[in-house]
């Protein structure tokens, strides 16, 4: 049996940052904006993300790019965490801390970890801020992630995203059904175009 080490997250960090500071917009005047509202739900849903105006200069240093993960810093879902695969051209804001993971760890399997609730408790625990509770960037990273081999991590992390992805799946299917339950209703029961 494989003996499973444990190291905190800021060991297997490349690097850790603090977001864009901006205001979120509805129309598209730059890249996606993810908030924390945002990461909240189960799944980020792109389309009702705001935009923001950034200067071309600093995209590069707040561009999210796939395998980034994204964790809510401050107010009541401190701890909150979001593992981005594929996200559009978007950058992340300043209520949160993007943690991009080291070469020859998992990125997905990490991810996996901190949006565990084992995580979210321990960051409960060790936030600080008494009537706006937050956590900086060292709290946030020092949480023990058991970390076995890099093969155990990938089908830890395999099985469980299928379940992920089917779950977004499931989600997008019934959005696009209440849509049409609203339409069908508009149809019938406001402009009174009912069949026959």
């Amino acid at each position: 049996m494989e003996k499973i080490q444990t190291v905190q997250l800021s060991e297997i960090c490349d690097s850790v940052e603090y977001g864009y500071t901006a205001s979120a917009v509805k129309e598209p005047i730059g890249p996606k904006f993810l908030r924390i509202t945002d990461i909240v739900p189960n799944n980020v849903d792109w389309t009702e993300v705001p935009y923001c105006q950034i200067e071309e200069s600093k995209i590069n240093k707040f561009i999210l790019k796939s395998g980034d993960i994204v964790i809510a810093r401050t107010g009541a879902t401190t701890g909150y965490a979001k593992y981005l695969k594929n996200p559009p051209p978007s950058i992340f804001a300043s209520y949160l801390v993007r943690v991009r993971i080291k070469k020859g760890v998992d990125s997905r399997y990490v991810g996996l970890v901190v949006q565990s609730d084992s995580y979210k408790e321990f960051i409960k625990t060790n936030m600080g801020g008494a009537a706006q509770p937050n956590a900086n960037a060292k709290v946030l990273t020092s949480f023990p992630v058991p970390l076995p081999s890099l093969s155990v991590q990938q089908k830890i992390a395999a099985i469980l995203s299928a379940y992920d992805d089917l779950i977004e799946n499931n989600l997008r299917r019934i959005k696009i059904l209440e849509e049409m339950a609203q339409s069908i209703y508009r149809e019938w029961f406001v402009k009174f175009r009912f069949p026959g």
